[in-house]
């Protein structure tokens, strides 16, 4: 699966600021810059979920719902990247089910290994996306979050 990149220009001046904050400064402001805009995105993701309407013995209700997670870093590179993306289960978790129950992890109705039938469709069922219009929908509403949040920031960091 592939990565999407926002790629937001005509911001010279946020950068030249952080630049002079000094690396400490700017990558928390960026974290947190980061941050607010992946949680935009992770929000409307567990927005568009399908949700069973009925538990049933081998899945939950929400499952999927409540495994989409987000998470900032700073790479190697220097830049701040944030991920949204369906957290499985441990591999511990996984082995606890299967211990206990003999049964494979395929009937564990924590286990959201399902999402990317959901997401992609399969031969047999036709695909119910719900991370991909989440991005698309609110990439606009993400990049305005991180804006702002980075300019507060700056202008408070500058202000110290």
């Amino acid at each position: 699966m592939g990565s999407v990149t926002v790629k937001v220009s005509g911001l010279k001046e946020l950068q030249k600021a952080m630049g002079e904050l000094g690396r400490k400064a700017s990558n928390r402001i960026a974290v947190k810059a980061m941050r607010k805009g992946g949680a935009i995105v992770r929000d409307k993701a567990r927005a568009n979920a399908p949700v069973l309407t009925e538990n049933v013995p081998h899945r939950k209700a929400g499952t999927v719902k409540k495994a989409i997670s987000s998470r900032t870093k700073i790479g190697r590179n220097g830049k701040t990247n944030t991920y949204v993306w369906v957290k499985g289960l441990s591999t511990k978790q996984i082995l606890k089910f299967k211990g206990k129950t003999g049964k494979s992890g395929a009937f564990n109705p924590k286990d959201p290994f399902y999402w990317r039938f959901l997401e992609f469709g399969t031969s047999k069922m036709p695909a119910k996306p719900f991370m991909r219009p989440a991005f698309e929908q609110s990439k606009q509403q993400a990049a305005k979050a991180i804006i702002d949040t980075l300019r507060t920031e700056i202008l408070k960091e500058g202000n110290k």
